[in-house]
């Protein structure tokens, strides 16, 4: 059987995913890594709560997490050196300092080199559980950030896997830079945001691929905790020297609005031409045909 290894890194605190396998008949087996700050409402405990949802959705006939936060360098290289058979694996790597080393980068980048290369970035993941505002603990206003969660991991599934980067502000984007970069030499994580009104969501893949989940639910989100990263939007040549396009799924001017739109999620998932309100109240109807995708020319 034709294996497929990709990678999925998000970031705010900073998340990676690799998909190794075509193969749906038995749930497909991902490593959540954790290697981001420890604040008091933002524990690792939390980031375990999210990986512990995904292990449980349609009762673990999906995806079989293996949670392990482990904050030393070279550890993620090591533990992939000694474990196989993951699919995907999810980074969480919001942190001030520079949390891996060049094996773990060898390492993402071996996944990456045995198979397509398909890329999605989440500049919003590391605040989807945090008890720093009544409106981001877990599972956000009415299941959104739960749903949003869920959208995306059976989007990049279907599609045969994909990266996740997301970020948060200022010097919490050194980890998640390092790991894109060493994919994406030219691709990185920049600013401080602030999300305004004046935006707008791409396509339908964040909100209604499986569940629905109305746009004004994550942005009172994100309006809770005003400091997202802005993600990398573009054609870009990674490491290889093969072409990646990255496309803006939702973007936002920071407030009062009227400004430059800065990109808060980005994919190689192409989202279509269908456009929501960042602030809509409407609940999308979730659409049932596949999931386009961009994949570089091998």
């Amino acid at each position: 059987m034709k294996s497929l290894f990709h990678i999925l890194v998000a970031l705010m605190t900073a998340c990676l995913i690799l998909v190794a396998s075509t193969a749906m008949a038995q749930p497909m087996k991902v490593l959540w890594w954790d290697v981001s700050v420890e604040e008091p409402s933002t524990k690792s405990s939390h980031r375990q709560r999210v990986a512990r949802f995904v292990d449980d959705y349609q009762g673990g006939a999906v995806f079989d997490v293996t949670y392990k936060f482990e904050p030393r360098r070279g550890s993620l290289a090591r533990h992939l050196a000694t474990q196989g058979g993951y699919r995907i694996i999810v980074m969480t790597a919001t942190n001030t300092n520079r949390t891996f080393n060049d094996a773990d980068l060898d390492a993402l980048r071996g996944f990456y080199a045995n198979g397509p290369k398909s890329l999605m970035l989440d500049g919003t993941l590391f605040i989807r559980n945090t008890n720093a505002h009544k409106l981001a603990n877990w599972p956000g206003v009415n299941d959104s950030s739960a749903n949003l969660v869920i959208n995306q991991m059976e989007a990049l599934r279907a599609a045969g896997g994909g990266i996740w980067i997301g970020t948060d502000h200022g010097q919490f984007q050194r980890p998640a830079n390092q790991a894109v970069t060493a994919l994406l030499p030219e691709a990185s994580f920049s600013r401080t945001t602030n999300p305004s009104r004046d935006g707008e969501f791409f396509g339908e893949l964040l909100l209604a691929y499986k569940q629905p989940v109305k746009p004004i639910d994550i942005l009172r989100h994100w309006e809770s905790i005003p400091s997202q990263g802005q993600a990398p939007t573009g054609t870009f040549t990674d490491f290889m020297g093969q072409p990646v396009t990255l496309y803006t799924l939702v973007e936002a001017s920071d407030k009062p609005g009227g400004g430059t739109r800065r990109t808060y999620i980005s994919a190689t998932l192409d989202p279509g031409d269908k456009r929501f309100d960042i602030a809509g109240d409407d609940v999308p109807v979730i659409d049932r045909m596949p999931t386009r995708k961009s994949l570089p020319q091998n």
